[in-house]
C-alpha cells in the first residue's frame, strides 16, 4: 500500500533519530564541533559589538556631550522655541560663568557653569551622590577637581574657586561654595564641570543672554537629541528651518559622524576577518564529519534506496541530522560564547581611557545562532548530494575513492613498494587531500603572517612620537587653555636637584618656551603662500574649528603686520631627538655650530616630502630680542617637545637651552626630560609621583614605560584575535587530518583485510599508513614554507612599509610547529591502526560483505 506524502516525511524523520541514535559517538563530535563554531562567532559577535559600544562611548566623552547637536550662542527664547518642537526629544540648558583658576587645578580646565539636569547627564556630569545645586551658595563638582582641591568627598564640605569672567583680563574673583554633589571623573573628557545653581550664573552675568566682548559669562549653550542618530545634520536643518532660527549654527556630535563609524568599523575589521574565517574552519570540520558519516553509512543508504528512499528524501535525512546537531550545539554555543566574550572583553580592551561596556545586543545570539546554522547546513550540503547520487549496487562497492576517477594498472618491476602504495592511496580520495593539506596550510600560514607582522612593529619609533625619554615632565600650565606661563615655578630646581642624585642616571635635557612677536620675512611669507594653496586652506577649513581665527592672523602676517614666534630653548636629549635624520626637512644639523648661539632651527609642519616649508627658509637671517640668528635647517615637528598650548598661529623656533635663559633670565622650565637604567625605573617614578602630590598636582609626568604598556594594552585585542583564528584553523586542520585518516581506514577495511590475507603483516600495515600521514605533513609543510615566504616576503613587507614598523622576515611559528606537526603525522596513524587491530582479519572481512 502507497503511504502519504505526509507518512513518508514521518519516516524520514524516524530514520534521522534513530540513525542519530545507532551512532552517538560520531555524533557527539558533530555536536562539539557545532558548540565549538558556535562559540567562536558568538565571542567575535560579543567581541565586535561591545567595542563599537565602548568605542562610542569614548568618543562621546571626548566631544563631552551625549547629544546629538549642540549650539554655543543662543538666547533663552530660542531655546524655548526648539525645545517645543515636535521633533526634539531631550534638551539641556547652561549658562557660561566662568573657569577656575586656582593654582592645585592648573594643567586641568574646570569650567564653572549652570546646567539643567538633562544638560548635566548629557554631559556625563550628574551627581552620583547628592543633587545638583539649588540654591546661591551650592556647588556640584567630580572627583578629579575635588581630589585637586585637596577635600574629601564629602556632601557639606566647603570648596573655595578662584576664576575669572574674562579670559583677556586677570581680574579674579573668589568664591566659596557648599558641596551639594559629585561624581566619579573621567580624564578622557576634555574638560571637568563646577555645576552652580541658575541664581548664581545669573548674578555673575548680571541676567545678560549674551556675553560681552573677551567674555565667556553669560553664554548660553544646549544640547538637542532626537529620537535615534540617523540624519542629524538634516534633522537639525529643519528644526532650525521649522522654528525661524536658520542664522543659528549648530554642531553635530563628531562621535556620530561618518568618519567616527567608520573608524569604529577599521578597528572591528579584524573582528569580520575573524567571523569569515571561523566560518571556513567550522565548515570544513562539520564538513568532514558528515564525511566520514556518509562513508560509514553508504552501504545503509543504498539499502534504503533499494527499498525506494528518493535523493531528495535522503538529503533530506542528512540535512535533519544537521538540523538536529545544531538544535543540540547551538544553544550551549550561545551561551559560552557570550560568557567567553565577557571575560576577554576587558582583557583585550584595558586602555584607560575606555571605559569598558560589554554588549548584551540581541543581535549577539541571533546572528551567532544564524551564522552557526548557515555553517552547518552548508556543511552538509555536498555529503548529502554524494550519499543521494550512490546507487545500490555502488555502494556495496564502496571504496575511498573520488567518485569520477578511474582505476590505473601500476606494474613495477620489483613489486610493490610501502612509500608508492602510501603516495598512490593519498590520491584516491584528491578532494579529500586538498581539504586536508589546504586547512593545515591555511592555520600555519596565518600563524606566520600575523607572528611577522607583529614582530615588524618597532616600538622605538612609536614611542618616540610620544616620549623621547624615559620620563618627562611638564609644567602645570602646558596644556591651559588661556595660555602656558613662562613664570610658572611647577619644575622647581629642588626637583631637578633630586634628579640629579638619582642613581642610574643617564641623559636629561630641557627645554624651555617663549612666544614673541616678531615681524616675518619676505621670503618665508613667500613659503607660506606655495605651501597654502587654496585647496589646502580649503581642507584646513573642512575639520578645524580654530581656522577662522588662524585665518585672521595669517592674512595680518601675509599683509605686512607681525606674527607670533614661539621659541624654544632645548639642550641635552630632547633636542639631539629634535635633529635626528627622519626630522630634518632641510639644512644640515651642526652640533658644535648650533651650541656657539648663532644658528636657530625652524620647524615646520608635519608634511614629509615638501620642497618649501611654511616657516623660514635656510641660510635667513632674523633677529630676537635683539641678538641675530641664521637659520640652521628646517625641522619636523617632534611631538614631546611642540605638544602644549600654543597660539592660534605661530612660528616655532628653537635655539640652544643656554642662549635662552641668556635672553629670558626668569623663565622657567616647561619640560624635563631624563633617562634613567632600568633598575631605577621605579624609584624615578615614585620620586616624581611623591612631588606631585605634594608640590605640583598640575604637574604631568609622561613615561616611555606607561605609553609602551598602554600601546600594548590597546593592541592585545587584534593580536590575540590574531593568533586565536590561527590556532582555531590549525586546530581544525588536525581535527581534518584526524578525520581524514579515520575516514580512510573505516572505508579500506576490506582492502586492509585482503592485502593482510596474501601476506602483509601488521608492521607493512602500520608503516604504510605512517608514510601516508608523514606525506600529509611533508606536503602541508612544503607548501606552507612556500606560501609563507611569498605572504611575509611580499605582503607584509608592504604592510608596514609606513608608520610605526621595521620589516623582520621571520618564519618562526612555521619552524616551531614543523616538529610538533611531524610528530602527529606519525602518532595518528599508529593510533588509528591500534583501533583496526583489535577486529581479527576475517572479522573485518565479513563486516565487508
Amino acid at each position: 500500500m502507497k503511504k502519504t506524502a505526509n507518512e513518508q516525511q514521518g519516516m524520514v524523520g524516524i530514520l534521522t533519530m534513530r540513525s542519530l541514535k545507532k551512532n552517538r559517538g560520531r555524533n557527539l563530535v558533530a555536536v562539539l564541533a557545532v558548540i565549538m563554531t558556535t562559540m567562536m562567532f558568538t565571542t567575535l559577535f560579543t567581541l565586535t559589538q561591545s567595542l563599537g559600544k565602548t568605542m562610542t562611548e569614548m568618543y562621546l566623552h571626548q566631544s563631552g556631550t551625549s547629544a546629538h547637536a549642540t549650539c554655543k550662542e543662543i538666547t533663552d527664547d530660542q531655546i524655548e522655541k526648539i525645545a517645543a518642537h515636535p521633533d526634539v526629544k531631550k534638551i539641556g540648558r547652561s549658562i557660561v560663568v566662568g573657569v577656575a583658576e586656582n593654582q592645585s587645578l592648573a594643567g586641568r580646565q574646570v569650567e564653572i557653569r549652570y546646567a539643567s539636569e538633562q544638560y548635566a547627564r548629557d554631559d556625563f556630569a550628574y551627581p552620583s551622590v547628592g543633587r545638583m545645586p539649588q540654591n546661591s551658595g551650592e556647588i556640584a563638582l567630580d572627583t578629579l577637581t575635588l581630589q585637586r582641591l585637596g577635600g574629601d568627598c564629602e556632601l557639606g564640605e566647603q570648596v573655595t574657586l578662584m576664576w575669572k569672567k574674562d579670559y583677556k583680563s586677570d581680574e579674579m574673583t573668589e568664591s566659596t561654595f557648599t558641596l551639594c554633589g559629585f561624581w566619579e571623573g573621567n580624564l578622557s573628557t576634555y574638560a571637568s564641570m563646577a555645576w552652580v545653581s541658575e541664581e548664581f550664573a545669573l548674578q555673575a552675568c548680571g541676567g545678560a543672554e549674551k556675553p560681552q566682548d573677551g567674555q565667556f559669562c553669560g553664554m548660553r549653550m544646549t544640547g538637542i537629541s532626537f529620537s535615534d542618530t540617523k540624519n542629524i545634520e538634516e534633522k537639525t536643518a529643519k528644526v532650525l528651518s521649522d522654528c525661524g532660527l536658520n542664522e543659528l549654527e549648530f554642531n553635530m556630535n563628531l562621535a556620530y559622524s561618518d568618519e567616527v563609524q567608520k573608524s569604529i568599523l577599521t578597528e572591528n575589521l579584524s573582528m569580520y576577518g575573524g567571523m569569515a574565517l571561523v566560518f571556513i574552519a567550522g565548515y570544513l570540520i562539520i564538513f568532514n564529519i558528515f564525511q566520514i558519516s556518509v562513508a560509514s553509512d553508504i552501504q545503509f543508504y543504498g539499502k534504503l534506496k533499494t527499498l525506494g528512499m528518493t535523493k531528495r528524501q535522503l538529503r533530506r535525512m542528512i540535512l535533519g541530522q544537521g538540523c538536529l546537531v545544531s538544535l543540540a550545539g547551538i544553544p550551549a554555543g550561545l551561551i559560552l560564547g557570550y560568557l567567553l566574550g565577557i571575560r576577554l572583553f576587558p582583557i583585550l580592551v584595558s586602555s584607560p581611557e575606555m571605559d569598558v561596556l560589554v554588549s548584551a545586543n540581541p543581535i549577539i545570539f541571533i546572528g551567532s545562532a544564524l551564522f552557526a546554522l548557515a555553517t552547518v547546513l552548508s556543511s552538509c550540503l555536498l555529503p548529502a548530494r554524494a550519499a543521494g547520487k550512490v546507487s545500490p549496487v555502488e555502494a556495496l562497492r564502496y571504496t575511498d575513492r573520488d567518485g569520477g576517477s578511474k582505476r590505473k594498472s601500476r606494474k613495477s618491476e620489483n613489486g610493490a613498494s610501502l612509500f608508492g602504495m602510501a603516495w598512490a592511496n593519498l590520491w584516491r580520495n584528491r578532494k579529500r587531500t586538498v581539504l586536508v593539506v589546504g586547512s593545515l596550510t591555511l592555520g600555519m600560514v596565518l600563524m606566520s603572517f600575523f607572528y611577522a607582522k607583529n614582530a615588524s612593529f618597532d616600538m622605538e619609533k612609536y614611542l618616540i612620537e610620544y616620549a623621547a625619554a624615559d620620563f618627562q615632565i611638564d609644567d602645570a600650565t602646558n596644556e591651559r587653555v588661556s595660555g602656558y606661563d613662562p613664570a610658572s615655578p611647577t619644575i622647581d630646581i629642588s626637583l631637578i636637584g633630586d634628579i640629579s642624585k638619582l642613581e642610574g642616571l643617564e641623559e636629561t635635557g630641557r627645554l624651555y618656551s617663549r612666544e614673541i612677536s616678531m615681524p616675518v620675512s619676505q621670503q618665508a611669507c613667500e613659503n607660506f603662500k606655495t605651501f597654502y594653496t587654496e585647496e589646502t586652506l580649503e581642507d584646513f577649513a573642512s575639520f578645524d574649528p580654530t581656522f577662522s581665527e588662524w585665518k585672521k592672523k595669517y592674512d595680518e602676517m601675509l599683509s605686512g603686520g607681525e606674527a607670533v614666534h614661539t621659541v624654544y630653548g632645548a639642550d641635552g636629549l630632547i633636542l639631539e631627538a629634535a635633529v635626528d635624520k627622519q626630522y630634518v626637512a632641510a639644512g644640515e644639523y651642526d652640533a658644535e655650530k648650533f651650541a656657539g648661539g648663532e644658528y636657530v632651527l625652524a620647524i615646520g609642519p608635519s608634511a614629509e616630502g615638501e620642497e618649501l616649508l611654511p616657516t623660514y627658509s635656510v641660510g635667513e637671517k632674523l633677529q630676537i630680542e635683539g641678538r641675530e640668528f641664521t637659520v640652521m635647517a628646517v625641522l619636523f615637528p617632534l611631538s614631546p617637545m611642540v605638544k602644549g598650548t600654543r597660539a592660534v598661529f605661530d612660528i616655532p623656533l628653537v635655539i640652544p637651552a643656554d642662549t635662552f635663559t641668556q635672553l629670558w633670565q626668569e623663565s622657567n622650565l616647561r619640560k624635563f626630560y631624563f633617562n634613567v637604567a632600568d633598575s631605577q625605573t621605579k624609584s624615578a617614578s615614585e620620586l616624581l609621583k611623591e612631588y606631585q602630590q605634594t608640590k605640583a598636582a598640575g604637574m604631568n609626568i609622561v613615561s616611555r614605560k606607561s605609553i609602551e604598556e598602554q600601546y600594548e594594552a590597546e593592541t592585545r585585542s587584534s593580536a590575540v584575535t590574531g593568533y586565536a583564528i590561527s590556532v582555531v584553523i590549525a586546530l581544525v586542520g588536525i581535527l581534518n587530518f584526524v578525520n581524514s585518516m579515520v575516514t580512510a581506514i573505516i572505508s579500506r577495511k576490506k582492502e586492509f583485510a585482503m592485502i593482510q590475507s596474501v601476506g602483509m603483516t601488521k608492521r607493512q600495515l602500520r608503516r604504510l599508513l605512517t608514510f601516508e600521514g608523514l606525506y600529509y605533513a611533508g606536503m602541508t609543510l612544503a607548501v606552507s614554507y612556500v606560501l609563507s615566504v611569498v605572504v611575509v616576503g611580499v605582503l607584509v613587507r608592504a604592510l608596514v612599509a609606513d608608520g610605526y614598523s621595521t620589516f623582520r622576515f621571520t618564519l618562526l611559528p612555521l619552524i616551531g610547529c614543523t616538529p610538533f606537526l611531524l610528530a602527529l603525522a606519525v602518532l595518528i596513524p599508529y593510533i588509528c591502526f591500534k583501533n583496526l587491530e583489535k577486529q581479527s582479519v576475517v572479522e573485518r572481512l565479513r563486516m565487508a560483505d
